[in-house]
């Protein structure tokens, strides 16, 4: 393990809707003093699957469950000669970086949490159950949109009057960075989306919530007011079933809580990162 005064090595898990580029803010106040990693889920992004990949992904053959996305990142660390890490994951991150835990705890250092579950997080979101009958369709239809209209679903929902109309409504926070915003959904709306909701499904088929009690490393759960996609009191749970677990709620914030209050999550996350320090700088 480290000794006092290191800087752990940290991998940054991502969400489902959104890759590095998510994370730009806070690689900024971490890369100076941290060896950072990250990597793309199977199928999206930069690991986007060629034809012959996603006619296995077709026929089942490719596993795009939670544990085949651990298992990667466990591929992660050995490739990059890392035996133990801390995690900080985002959305879809935070239910893995707990599927990881299960895995191969030794190796998981510590664990930041923003804005997500330990599972089940197609019946977790604001809909609640509703949500398991209404979100599947609701991302087949999106599906259909972005292979026809890619380029310009990604203009639109990007748009500066988009982004004022997510604010009126409270979807996002005023703070939000329009500009990574819009870079992201354009990337986004070019995802593979077959491959992109099986890995949805996956998520809502499995739950990580037996591996929170028998935690044995620090924890520090972030989790914004106005988060619809996973709501605060799913933080609140999980704060309460891991032992000597740290919350930390930012009044305002969406699910998209790491591109609108950037400096008051690298704060938290410097903070916590401190204990492995013989400063606290």
């Amino acid at each position: 393990g480290a000794e006092p005064g290191d800087a752990p090595p940290i991998v940054l898990v991502n969400g489902l809707g959104g890759n590095l580029i998510t994370w730009r803010h806070l690689i900024r106040v971490l890369a100076p003093r941290h060896r950072l990693a990250t990597w793309d889920y199977r199928g999206l992004y930069a690991s986007r699957f060629d034809a012959d990949t996603r006619a296995k992904v077709a026929r089942g053959e490719v596993p795009l469950d939670p544990v085949a996305h651990a298992d990667d990142a466990l591929r992660v660390l050995d490739a990059l000669g890392l035996e133990r890490a801390v995690f900080i994951g985002w959305s879809m991150g935070v239910q893995l970086d707990f599927e990881l835990a299960r895995l191969a705890p030794s190796r998981v250092q510590g664990l930041v949490q923003i804005c997500g579950a330990a599972g089940r997080t197609i019946g977790t979101t604001v809909f609640g159950k509703l949500g398991l009958k209404v979100i599947p369709p609701a991302m087949d239809l999106f599906r259909v949109a972005a292979e026809r209209h890619g380029s310009w679903l990604g203009r639109v929902v990007g748009s500066s009057a988009s982004m004022a109309f997510a604010k009126t409504l409270g979807i996002v926070a005023p703070s939000i960075d329009e500009t990574l915003a819009a870079e992201i959904v354009r990337d986004y709306v070019r995802l593979d989306f077959d491959v992109y909701n099986r890995i949805l499904m996956g998520l809502g088929e499995h739950d990580a919530s037996d591996v929170l009690p028998a935690l044995g490393c620090p924890v520090l759960i972030i989790a914004g007011t106005r988060d619809a996609m996973t709501p605060i009191a799913l933080s609140r749970a999980m704060a309460d079933k891991i032992p000597d677990a740290e919350l930390v709620v930012i009044e305002g914030g969406s699910h998209y809580l790491p591109i609108e209050f950037p400096d008051r999550l690298a704060a938290e996350v410097e903070r916590f990162l401190s204990r492995w320090t013989a400063s606290g700088t």
